[in-house]
């Protein structure tokens, strides 16, 4: 007979594989740019667009409902929500990045969505009526306005019925996300579906907000569970030591699994340089550690999230100085972004063999009649990456800078690769960065002073190069190797 513990530890093995996917999925807003960046793009979104949030309460629903958390992992965006998943993630040694709670997060999109046809779903009478009125007196204009108590299919055909650009869903976790999730598949026109939970109750009045210095030290949810302790008390309290039991079976199982990790990337990634396999590319730095390939796909996973969709992709890997891994770095992501994401991805880099890299950029730019570049198979491809120099040594040094400066050289190249990676060294890494999409700065654990790192910065700053991130790579840990391997 299986006792109560043997079915606890089956239900766990079950739930951490999902849960950790889960918080892979997680959308991190790093900055206050990044937020605004988020924030124009949900005001215009190009397709039906399902924004989610991922809180304590979520992640508890998630452990034990396989069908939820399926729900959560289809949304479009799904955001850190509260103190709680900030400290798993930290605990998982990711970055949690701003906290985008729902309650701060929709009166900002409620005030982008001024003048255009809204639904809202969720909450029951008077409230309901009082949140249409609040939402009304934003501006907003009114199309649908539904309980949370009918029945799921005539709540998704009200809605899809009125052809709303934005839907807010308050009817809490798991119904609001089912929903959501139908109601994608539904809508004809682009529109933005929201997740917010108890959003309709608190534009309504009836459960008030925490102050707002309770909320910047992250203790809205004490406020909360003091103003509503029957109803919270099991979610906060109950929950919050489910949560915490958890999220250390989470981090200690992430441990016994994972490789040595050589690096980490700010926001929210860790990683470091592959030692890989043989190809063209002239290491500068060996890391540590190999690179897990779980590592760099979370970041192509995360770039893919912080980059724009359509139009041009180049990113560039950039240090402040040689020998902290960019060029390794900037294989091991081109490699893993053919790979995982299909693509025809071209890597530009003057820490080639000359001999066994195609003469590309500069050479396409100045000579019309060159050879064109090999995509898949031809030349020195491997899978569907080609390498080729960024500059060319039969040039000179401004016919290089020219070549490299000119825009419709890098729309070129875009139009025939799904994406270019940029590994630019002194004295062509600033302008290739001025051209890039995204920048990933490159700094060596340990070694890289401050200084060098802020002048960096400063130098990409005044060309407006589009910086993403960093990656703190080569990472040495004092402590003993099971025991780093386990924090």
């Amino acid at each position: 007979m299986t006792d109560k513990h043997d079915t606890d530890q089956h239900d766990s093995g079950a739930a951490m594989p999902r849960i950790r996917g889960l918080l892979e999925r997680l959308d991190i807003v790093a900055d206050s740019r990044r937020q605004r960046r988020l924030l124009d793009d949900m005001r215009r979104p190009k397709r039906t667009t399902v924004v989610s949030f991922l809180n304590q309460h979520a992640f508890n629903l998630a452990w034990t409902d396989p069908a939820f958390c399926e729900d959560l992992s289809r949304s479009d965006l799904l955001l850190r929500d509260g103190v709680g998943v900030a400290a798993c993630l930290r605990l998982l040694a990711r970055a949690p990045g701003l906290n985008m709670n729902g309650s701060d997060l929709i009166p900002l999109i409620v005030a982008a969505y001024a003048g255009r046809r809204v639904a809202v779903a969720g909450t029951d009478q008077p409230y309901l009526e009082r949140a249409v009125q609040h939402l009304r007196a934003q501006g907003l204009d009114i199309v649908c306005s539904i309980d949370g108590f009918g029945g799921e299919d005539r709540c998704v055909a009200t809605i899809a019925a009125a052809r709303p650009e934005l839907v807010i869903l308050g009817m809490g976790m798991p119904r609001q996300e089912r929903i959501a999730a139908r109601l994608a598949g539904e809508l004809e026109a682009p529109a933005l579906i929201v997740n917010g939970g108890a959003i309709l109750d608190f534009m309504a009045g009836r459960f008030p907000r925490a102050p707002r210095w309770l909320r910047r030290i992250g203790l809205e949810w004490l406020y909360r569970l003091l103003k509503e302790p029957r109803r919270l008390c099991r979610r906060y309290v109950l929950g919050g030591g489910q949560f915490l039991w958890r999220t250390l079976a989470l981090a200690c199982d992430s441990g016994s699994e994972r490789e040595p990790a050589p690096g980490a990337v700010s926001p929210g990634i860790r990683t470091g340089a592959s030692a890989g396999q043989a190809s063209p590319q002239s290491f500068d730095a060996d890391p540590l550690f190999a690179q897990p390939h779980q590592r760099m796909a979370g970041l192509v996973q995360r770039l893919d999230a912080q980059m724009a969709t359509s139009g041009e992709r180049i990113v560039q890997f950039i240090a402040s100085r040689p020998g902290e891994g960019a060029s390794s770095l900037a294989r091991a992501y081109a490699e893993a972004s053919a790979r995982l994401c299909k693509r025809k991805v071209l890597l530009l880099s003057d820490d080639l063999d000359p001999e066994r890299a195609w003469p590309c950029l500069v050479e396409e730019a100045l000579d019309r009649s060159a050879a064109s570049i090999p995509v898949d198979g031809a030349g020195e491809a491997s899978g569907r990456v080609t390498y080729a120099r960024l500059s060319s040594d039969g040039r000179g040094y401004q016919d290089n800078y020219a070549a490299i400066e000119d825009a419709s050289v890098w729309s070129g190249l875009c139009e025939r690769f799904d994406e270019v990676v940029v590994d630019a060294k002194p004295s062509f890494g600033l302008v290739a960065a001025a051209r890039a999409s995204g920048v990933i700065v490159v700094v060596e654990a340990e070694v890289t002073r401050a200084p060098a790192i802020r002048r960096l910065l400063d130098e990409l700053a005044s060309v407006n190069a589009e910086v993403l991130g960093s990656i703190l790579n080569k990472h040495r840990s004092h402590l003993p190797r099971a025991l780093h391997d386990r924090l």
